[in-house]
């Protein structure tokens, strides 16, 4: 059984962002055609070069190194313009858009309003119990970072993020002016 990339299993879906085509010079929508598959016929020899064949440059099991056109490559066809180009799995860049229906508890990293989380983050949420993506992140007036979850019961909430800790020893009124001027600094 071959095991799939998650990159590949999104293409193969249609996960596929918008991006600049070469052929209508826009930025479409991209559609999949099909997997480019490697031929298993023998290119023919050209007669126009005279190079000797090297015997010297096998591997040590006597097996020749895979070629480089071995790489994973996609038939992608533009929505605009309808032509067609052969991209490499890297060149493609794939919508990440998870639904929280399709997590699980164990594949989500656990909430803390001490982390710091990116826009499509997967997220457990011990208190409410749920598993959430993160679909925006905002900064506050006041400085502070609030993460916008979409949690399956609850819909969609605002976390804080990024929430620094003071020990109670600094809670003096040399540190309350020092937060002051901090926060005058901004």
């Amino acid at each position: 059984m071959k095991v799939e990339s998650r990159k590949r299993q999104f293409i193969l879906e249609g996960k596929i962002k918008a991006c600049f085509c070469e052929g209508c010079g826009q930025t479409t929508d991209k559609v999949f055609v099909g997997e480019w598959m490697p031929s298993n016929k023998p290119k023919d020899e050209e007669f126009l070069s005279t190079a000797p064949v090297k015997k010297g440059k096998e591997s040590k099991n006597g097996a020749a190194a895979l070629s480089p056109a071995a790489e994973n490559q996609y038939w992608i066809r533009c929505a605009a313009c309808n032509q067609v180009h052969l991209l490499k799995e890297w060149q493609i860049q794939i919508d990440r858009d998870i639904s929280p229906d399709e997590l699980n508890p164990e594949e989500c990293q656990v909430y803390s309003p001490h982390g710091i989380y990116a826009k499509g983050d997967a997220l457990y949420h011990q208190a409410l119990g749920e598993v959430g993506v993160v679909r925006e992140k905002q900064s506050t007036g006041s400085g502070a970072y609030v993460i916008i979850v979409e949690f399956c019961k609850s819909g969609r909430k605002q976390l804080l993020e990024n929430v620094r800790v003071t020990p109670a020893k600094e809670k003096s009124a040399e540190s309350i002016t020092d937060i002051i001027k901090l926060k005058l600094r901004r």
